[in-house]
Order: C-alpha cells, then sequence, then structure tokens
C-alpha cells in the first residue's frame, strides 16, 4: 500500500489539519480505517487516537482510493467537533 499526501491545510478554526490522500492497493482490498489510521500517524508524526478518518472513496475498477483525514490537536476539540457516526466509525466511541 502506498499512500501520497494530496492536500495538507491547517484549520486554526476548528483545531485541526485536514489532509486528503491518494492511497495505491494494488492486488489488495480498500485499506481498513485502523490500518489507515497507523500508517497516517507515522508519516505526519501524530497520535492516531487524534486522527479521524472521516471517509475512504476507492475509484471503480481500479485499485485505488481517496481518503479524507482529519488530524486534531486534542481529544477534547474532537469529540466536540466530530459527529456522532463518525466517531462511531472510527472506534473512539461505542
Amino acid at each position: 500500500m502506498e499512500i501520497n499526501i494530496l492536500n495538507r491545510e491547517k484549520n486554526a478554526l476548528l483545531n485541526r489539519e485536514e489532509i486528503i490522500v491518494d492511497i495505491e492497493h494494488k492486488g489488495e482490498a480498500t485499506p481498513k480505517r485502523e490500518e489507515l489510521k497507523k500508517k497516517i500517524a507515522a508519516m505526519i508524526g501524530k497520535d492516531e487516537k487524534l486522527i479521524i478518518i472521516e471517509k475512504i472513496l476507492s475509484e471503480f475498477g481500479k485499485q485505488r482510493s481517496k481518503a479524507f483525514i482529519h488530524v486534531y490537536e486534542n481529544e477534547e476539540d474532537m469529540r466536540k467537533l466530530e459527529p456522532k457516526y463518525i466517531l462511531k466509525r472510527n472506534k473512539i466511541i461505542q
């Protein structure tokens, strides 16, 4: 799995960083959120507990996906700003 950062912006108003990545996964399934969180955390040097994978969009017929990621400065802002269904998908809450 190869990950390339397409766009990386700091959103000071929401106290987070918004990242768009391109993922090439030749011969593999679309990557799981947990696996992607670990790779992104290693790439950008942040704690994986503060990373939210908003969505992963796969291109039909290709082994390529695009992911939209939010990286928060602290857990309090993350829990306050992200919708509950996104927190559940990312296994932050039950």
